[in-house]
């Protein structure tokens, strides 16, 4: 992925907007991304921290000495250019890469909608990061990470529709080391023992210097105090002056996190800004004054939320006021319900969650668990999301007690439910899906997080469910249907190309597999859309479990059907790679990839009593390059025989009459064993390369022999590897 950052930092603007972006930066570099920053170089500008990080800037020239900045966004005059020219000069700037960004990343008070449209035909996507709401954006990714009245419908009516909205500290993007240090961080209580003071940036007001002289004024040298200033911080010698001869007072220039010192105090004086999700990460109870307009909204949520003690805007906090607050919290000592409040309020994990956002894919690997008590409040928040209701059979919430009720009993009915939920490797939830017993079968419920609608995870979803579900229960598996949460979702199956069948009726499938065959990962994708179209599905391991059913496919299933089984159902198929008659028999392409050949053909036949003897119905060529690997071309083959079976089951039952016998003389191939992929040292390694393809590493690894020991070798490719080893 290629990924555009456009923020800025000034003396006016401050830090945070780039700060920020630079946590996000990290993690996506992190994920294999490539960064790009774009930033003016006004005064006070962090271009060469960006650099220092290891990312590349393009610089935009510093404001021109005339510049009358407009109105319109309210901090227009922060761009330092209209709003034609910044967008021109950020246009050229990602033409010259040549290569269409995935994502171009805004996090900028001077920049709106028509900013944001003149960029949109040069990325794929836009994320705006906002605190304001108070201008039109043109973005498909919205993050405000505040915690204000009313959150919710903030921006209605300033984005367009389809915008994803992340709204509130679940999102806030702090440093990955927030995240670590929240779980093992214990609550504030008692007497106060060291204190932080931090106001960001560079402080221009001072208020840092206001903080320290009442904090000295109680003379308490039995109370630390860490006092965080940055290095182009005009007031340095002055906080210096009024530390001096103080042994409890530690000054600390510009530091790479403020986690250590936050983490050692039991008390905080600072800003509303980004750094109050810092505190609240690890509990720290704060004192906190407003620098600008736009903290005010966030310093009353908290407030009301009893987070913080806030003092007031900078203009009307004096020394004698903080000095009055702190007394008292030092007469009193901190309340543990104080700091308790504060750490279950954001668990820092945002960064994450943003990052699963901008990466995710229908390709990404989903990681499948079963639902606890601990998950009752996400399943109801997914359930009552706006979106959700509005699109759903019933309009009306979900009340909390209605819902554990539910809840509950589909968890203790450990036979005939079972709830998983879909993670990314990292942990962040993005859907459920419910296996429910019906009279007919399993019906299959899901729900795609509302955040992650749109994204195209429904198939990925789906079959990860069932896979699951198949791995943990060795029975017969009937399938029903597959029902979405709301009517909106099921467009899903739409946008897979699916289509209801005209007189709204089905047959009956039957899939069967070997327990642990390499096929049962695309069983699934099967599954689903015969399950849609309206037949019922059934999945064994073995054979003899099936009941009687239209079609039957045999997939990757090694033991031999007797006529009687075989009777069950009007036709049963197999699909083998080879063009048979010749090479009948075990693991064909395996053997063939051996020999030299990468034109595997793999054919669609009637399963007879007699192996691999059937009539033909339909054959298709994979070629390989001669590179593959034995995972990449079972990938192949896993999507050539889901076709072959989709067109039988589509073409049924005409297809029947395109059956034609078997010509020629027969070739069998036998089964695999270890044996057989033992290496001759004496041959160079070029003469084993085909061998070395087709090894399983697990099941018949390649090894040689020398000295009197066994070797075992692991066949990776250079791209399965991660840069650390």
């Amino acid at each position: 992925m290629l990924i555009v950052f456009r923020t800025d930092a000034s003396l006016t603007i401050g830090t945070g907007h780039v700060i920020r972006c630079l946590t996000l930066a990290q993690a996506l570099r992190e994920s294999g991304a490539q960064i790009l920053f774009i930033c003016r170089e006004h005064g006070g500008h962090l271009c060469d921290h960006i650099e220092e990080q290891g990312f590349a800037v393009h610089r935009l020239p510093s404001p021109r000495e005339n510049f009358v900045p407009g109105n319109d966004p309210v901090h227009a005059a922060w761009l330092g250019a209209t709003w034609q020219e910044d967008a021109d000069a950020t246009a050229v700037v990602i033409k010259s890469i040549q290569i269409k960004p995935d994502w171009l990343i805004i996090d900028h008070y001077g920049i709106d909608q028509r900013w944001e449209e003149r960029l949109r035909p040069l990325v794929d996507r836009i994320m705006g990061i906002d605190d304001l709401a108070d201008r039109h954006h043109d973005c498909d990714l919205l993050l405000d990470q505040n915690l204000v009245p009313d959150m919710e419908n903030r921006y209605d009516g300033l984005l367009p529709e389809g915008c994803t909205r992340l709204l509130g500290p679940d999102y806030a993007l702090l440093q990955p080391i927030y995240a670590e240090i929240h779980e093992c961080t214990t609550p504030r209580e008692g007497p106060i023992k060291r204190i932080l003071i931090s106001f960001g940036g560079a402080d221009s007001d001072n208020l840092t210097g206001r903080a320290l002289e009442a904090y000295i004024s109680l003379n308490r040298p039995d109370i630390e105090v860490d006092v965080v200033i940055a290095n182009n911080s005009p007031h340095t010698a002055s906080l210096q002056e009024l530390a001096h001869g103080h042994q409890n007072i530690h000054l600390h220039g510009t530091l790479p996190t403020l986690a250590p010192l936050m983490a050692k105090a039991d008390l905080a004086i600072g800003a509303a800004g980004a750094t109050s999700w810092e505190r609240l990460c690890l509990g720290l109870p704060a004192i906190v004054v407003t620098l600008a307009e736009n903290q005010v909204p966030i310093a009353e949520g908290l407030q009301d939320r009893g987070l913080i003690q806030w003092l007031g805007n900078k203009d009307c906090v004096t020394k004698e006021l903080t000095r009055d607050c702190l007394s008292d919290l030092f007469e009193k000592g901190i309340d543990e319900t104080w700091s308790q409040r504060c750490h279950q309020t954001i668990d820092g994990r945002g960064i994450d969650r943003v990052l699963a956002m901008l990466t995710m894919t229908p390709e990404t690997p989903l990681h499948v668990r079963h639902a606890t008590l601990a998950d009752e409040a996400l399943l109801l928040a997914w359930a009552n999301d706006s979106d959700t209701r509005k699109n759903s059979f019933s309009p009306d919430p979900i009340s909390s007690q209605t819902h554990r009720q539910w809840f509950h009993s589909r968890l203790r009915d450990i036979d005939g439910c079972s709830i998983y939920i879909l993670e990314t490797e990292s942990g962040i939830p993005v859907g459920q899906v419910r296996f429910e017993k019906e009279e007919l079968g399993w019906e299959l419920h899901y729900v795609v997080a509302p955040e992650f609608r749109g994204r195209g995870i429904g198939k990925s979803l789906l079959n990860a469910a069932i896979q699951k579900f198949r791995d943990e229960k060795s029975v017969l598996l009937v399938f029903g249907r597959v029902k979405s949460e709301n009517i909106r979702s099921q467009r899903i199956f739409k946008g897979l190309g699916f289509k209801d069948k005209p007189d709204g009726g089905g047959g009956s499938i039957s899939v069967c597999s070997d327990s642990g065959s390499w096929m049962n990962a695309f069983i699934p994708d099967l599954i689903i859309k015969w399950i849609y179209e309206g037949h019922e599905v059934r999945w064994a391991h073995d054979a003899s479990e099936l009941p009687e059913g239209d079609i039957c496919f045999y997939l990757s299933y090694g033991k031999i059907v007797n006529a009687t089984l075989l009777s069950r159902h009007s036709n049963n198929l197999v699909v083998h790679a080879s063009d048979l008659p010749r090479g009948r028999g075990w693991s064909p392409m395996t053997w063939k990839i051996i020999e030299g050949e990468n034109d595997i053909p793999v054919t669609l036949f009637e399963a007879e009593e007699s192996v691999d003897s059937g009539s033909l119905y339909k054959q298709v060529i994979l070629s390989f390059s001669g590179s593959e690997l034995l995972s990449e071309m079972q990938h192949a083959l896993g999507e050539a025989i889901n076709d072959l079976c989709r067109y039988f089951v589509h073409e049924y039952p005409d297809v029947i009459h395109s059956a034609i016998p078997q010509d020629g003389e027969a070739t069998y191939y036998l089964r695999r064993r270890p044996e057989d992929s033992q290496i001759d040292t004496n041959c160079p390694l070029k003469n084993h390369f085909n061998l070395l393809r087709t090894v399983d590493n697990e099941k018949y690894p390649a090894w040689f022999e020398y000295n009197g020991r066994r070797y075992i070798l692991q066949i990776i490719s250079q791209g399965d590897l991660s840069l650390n080893n």
